[in-house]
């Protein structure tokens, strides 16, 4: 799930001790303002597609008679709905989910309930570039956040939120985790991220007070 479409519901945002937990959930106003935006394009879809259903005949004849228009048009509707219905159909997927995040143990275990799926999974920490200090603009002003960064993108973990995210928190959670400060160009890298230098042992090597 795009990071832009998560709530950070309850953390523990100080990063000074493992297991660390995060719950998300997805936030319904980007959700319905992205819905607004794609129901124009989907309306001025179906035009040509009712279209053809009310004169389904005459169009098989023209279709016949001139093929090569034909698939033109085939391959335009079917442009359309890559570009429209797709996003829509997973916008809609995404309302109502939830997400669990922790640490520990030298794992990152992600689990998702949506509102026709389930899943989770598992991935070690070393897998993880670092961390990147991420400043996002939205509707409502700037988001800071701080994502863990994988390789894959998908497998990037929000971690934090907040109006504004002070460097010492940064430096608590890169040394609670035992992972580098990334730049946030990390997470549009293509390909593999780079892999964590070991600059320091993982916080949950240590013994931690109780």
């Amino acid at each position: 799930m795009p990071q832009a479409m998560l709530v950070v519901v309850a953390s523990n945002p100080e990063f000074d001790r493992l297991p660390f937990s995060v719950a998300q959930k997805s936030s319904r106003a980007s959700a319905v303002i992205m819905l607004l935006l794609l129901i124009p394009a989907v309306a001025t879809m179906l035009v040509p597609i009712s279209l053809l259903a009310a004169f389904a005949t005459p169009a098989l004849w023209a279709a016949a008679e001139h093929p090569g228009a034909a698939v033109q048009v085939v391959l335009g509707l079917a442009v359309w709905t890559v570009l429209f219905v797709v996003p829509t159909k997973r916008i809609i997927q995404r309302l109502g989910t939830a997400r669990d995040v922790r640490i520990e143990h030298g794992l990152v275990t992600v689990r998702e309930i949506g509102l026709f799926t389930a899943r989770s999974w598992t991935a070690p920490l070393s897998d993880f570039a670092g961390v990147a200090h991420h400043v996002r603009s939205t509707l409502s002003g700037l988001r800071h956040e701080l994502i863990l960064v994988h390789g894959e993108r998908a497998k990037s973990v929000l971690l934090h939120a907040g109006d504004n995210i002070p460097p010492a928190t940064l430096d608590c959670a890169t040394t609670l985790l035992g992972l580098p400060h990334v730049p946030a160009g990390e997470l549009y890298r293509f390909g593999a991220a780079r892999q964590p230098s070991p600059i320091a042992a993982p916080a949950f090597a240590k013994p931690l007070a109780a």
